[in-house]
């Protein structure tokens, strides 16, 4: 029975989101192979979509991967209804959760179908598959694979790091189920293996894809862009800065306000998002405006008063305050007056403004978050340094502006909320004040769990390698596939 589970899954997963895009005359499911789905150069370029499309959902890059981790972690409070994500916010999934059963699903089928582009590459003869288009498709699959298990392992394995090396993280599959009878009973890897893989499959991608590709498609920057973070959640802190250097002197530039990269899609800012349009609709419960917003459902996520008390007003620090207070000035976040709104006693969100059609983009890569990644790895290699501070500089002045009583923005306003390096007193200093501003710029985009997990703090009270804090495998893939072994604690 539980052979015949599993291969139900596989091939109604197949069958729904790959074959049928491929074929005018459709076989029945448990014959269809590459050679038939794949026959064109076109063929691939649509499975190539499938793997996208898997990617966008909701469970995955759409929404979860960017908004469970504010709401696990301090910035966001979970204020909706729907029981799944109250477990996930007060860190009580159990094998059975929606969102951890949705985001196993859905990552595997993302990394299903770039199986099946990477193996059709290889059989399909097609004078219009040209060198460069193989390339960049091989490019696109390598990077969906790789971009997908390092999300997935942050959830289902231990940290990175010495105790987690041979725990168990993900299975890694390699080859395309296109049949029943590629259906096998995979073990789950260790952490460490499924680094290796990501890494791999990243490295690989970044040097076949280009350097600009249609939007939301990946890039050679975006690649790059995901080995800078996985460097960065292994604390190989040298290697994230150079990796974040070369994202930083791509063709990327700061918009001249916060909101300018939420409101204004596709600006000089992006390095690569998940697209939502109006055609897509991810629904009224499934996308991030539906989430966050007060007008979406009220605003299921709101503000936690700690990212206030411990982020936003500790961003001005006391001697910078005084000098403003000294010279009858106040001082104004954007982050928090345009990004934010007050209602029912509460901050909403605003960074997803579109609650009528849902059609935000998913912020993946931004360049002030690899700013402030090599800000603070640089810090930790060379401590207190020039660059690192020009680079938190450029990131806080965007978004603080320094006023008179009438409201208008005072002459060299920045110097007053600009950092030199006779502020830090300690490489320590300067690296908490880059992790106090990572936290509220980076506020509500999928970062501050990790970041807490990466620097060994609490979470919620759990201790960062807690069993509590580590996804469980899903019940119904422990009933499909007694080869996998369940998380301790479930």
């Amino acid at each position: 029975m539980k052979k015949l589970a599993y291969s139900i899954l596989i091939l109604s997963i197949l069958v729904l989101t790959s074959c049928e895009d491929f074929l005018d005359d459709p076989q029945p499911a448990q014959s269809l192979s590459s050679a038939t789905a794949f026959t064109t150069a076109k063929d691939i370029q649509t499975g190539l979509i499938g793997a996208y499309n898997a990617m966008q959902q909701s469970d995955m890059f759409g929404t979860n991967t960017t908004m469970v981790p504010d709401i696990m972690a301090d910035n966001g409070e979970w204020r909706g209804s729907f029981p799944s994500y109250v477990d996930v916010s007060n860190i009580q999934v159990d094998a059975n959760n929606p969102e951890v059963g949705g985001m196993w699903q859905q990552g595997f089928r993302a990394i299903n179908h770039a199986n099946l582009v990477l193996k059709a590459l290889t059989t399909v003869e097609d004078p219009a598959l040209t060198t460069d288009l193989a390339n960049r498709l091989k490019g696109e699959a390598l990077f969906i694979r790789g971009a997908t298990y390092f999300e997935m392992v942050r959830f289902f394995g231990k940290p990175f790091g010495a105790s987690s090396a041979n725990d168990s993280g993900l299975p890694i599959l390699t080859e395309p189920v296109e049949n029943a009878s590629d259906i096998t009973f995979p073990t789950r890897e260790s952490v460490q293996a499924v680094y290796n893989r990501a890494i791999a499959d990243l490295e690989e991608a970044a040097g076949l894809l280009p350097q600009t590709n249609d939007r939301g498609k990946a890039t050679s920057f975006a690649a790059m862009g995901y080995l800078a973070e996985i460097a960065f959640q292994q604390q190989d802190y040298n290697k994230a800065a150079n990796l974040a250097g070369n994202v930083i002197n791509g063709p990327f530039s700061l918009t001249s306000e916060p909101a300018g990269f939420f409101v204004n899609e596709g600006s000089d800012e992006e390095i690569w998002v998940i697209i939502h349009t109006t055609q897509d609709n991810p629904g009224v419960n499934g996308s991030l405006a539906t989430f966050h917003h007060v007008n979406g459902r009220g605003g299921d996520v709101v503000v936690a008063p700690d990212l206030i008390t411990n982020g936003y007003n500790k961003i001005v620090t006391p001697t910078q305050q005084a000098a403003i207070n000294a010279a009858g000035y106040i001082v104004e976040d954007l982050r928090f007056t345009t990004l934010t709104s007050a209602g029912n006693n509460v901050r909403n969100i605003e960074k997803y403004e579109d609650f009528t059609n849902n059609s935000d983009d998913a912020p993946i890569q931004r360049l002030a978050e690899f700013m402030l990644m090599r800000a603070e790895a640089l810090a930790r290699v060379n401590g207190v340094n020039q660059t690192s501070i020009d680079l938190l500089n450029a990131v806080r002045t965007r978004a603080l502006r320094v006023k008179d009583a009438t409201g208008a923005v005072v002459p060299n306003s920045n110097s007053f909320v600009s950092f030199t390096t006779g502020d830090f007193a300690s490489a320590d200093a300067l690296i908490e004040a880059i992790i106090l501003e990572r936290r509220v710029e980076l506020t509500f985009e999928g970062n501050r769990y990790h970041d807490l997990i990466r620097l060994g703090r609490t979470v919620k009270g759990f201790a960062p390698d807690a069993n509590e804090l580590r996804w469980p495998v899903p019940q119904r893939e422990l009933d499909a596939n007694a080869n996998l072994v369940q998380n301790p604690g479930y």
